[in-house]
C-alpha cells in the first residue's frame, strides 16, 4: 500500500514538474518577445531627447521583465543615457529595481528603510 501511494505521489510530482516546465517555457517566451519589442524602443528613446514622462513610461513597461539579463541591459542603457538629464527619475527606478530584484544590495545603505522586515527575512533564507 505504501508503494502504491508513493508511486501515485511520484506521478503527481512528475505531472507538477511537467506543468511547471511549460510555465517556465512560456515565461521565457514572453521575455524573448519583450526583448525583441523593447530593443527598438530603447534605441529610439536614446537617439533623441525624450520627455521625462516618456522615459518613466518606458521603464514602467519594462519593469516586469528586468529579471531577464537582456532586458536589464536595455534598462541600464536608458539609465546611462538619461542619468544627467533626469537624475531623480533614474535614481527612483534604480532603487525600485534594487528593491524588487536585488534587495540584498540595499542592506547597510541609507536606502535600507525601503525594505520591510518581511523582505529582509525572505532574503536571508
Amino acid at each position: 500500500m505504501n508503494t502504491t501511494r508513493r508511486n501515485d505521489n511520484m506521478g503527481d510530482y512528475d505531472s507538477l514538474l511537467e506543468s511547471m516546465n511549460g510555465i517556465v517555457e512560456q515565461m521565457q517566451g514572453l521575455a524573448d518577445m519583450a526583448v525583441v519589442e523593447y530593443t527598438p524602443l530603447v534605441k529610439d528613446i536614446c537617439s533623441r531627447k525624450a520627455s521625462q514622462n516618456e522615459v518613466g513610461l518606458l521603464f514602467d513597461y519594462m519593469f516586469s521583465f528586468l529579471g531577464d539579463e537582456r532586458m536589464l541591459q536595455l534598462f541600464k542603457h536608458v539609465c546611462r543615457h538619461y542619468f544627467y538629464t533626469y537624475p531623480g527619475l533614474i535614481h527612483s527606478y534604480i532603487l525600485d529595481y534594487r528593491k524588487e530584484y536585488d534587495p540584498k544590495s540595499l542592506r547597510g545603505t541609507e536606502y535600507e528603510y525601503l525594505l520591510n522586515d518581511e523582505d529582509l527575512e525572505n532574503t536571508e533564507q
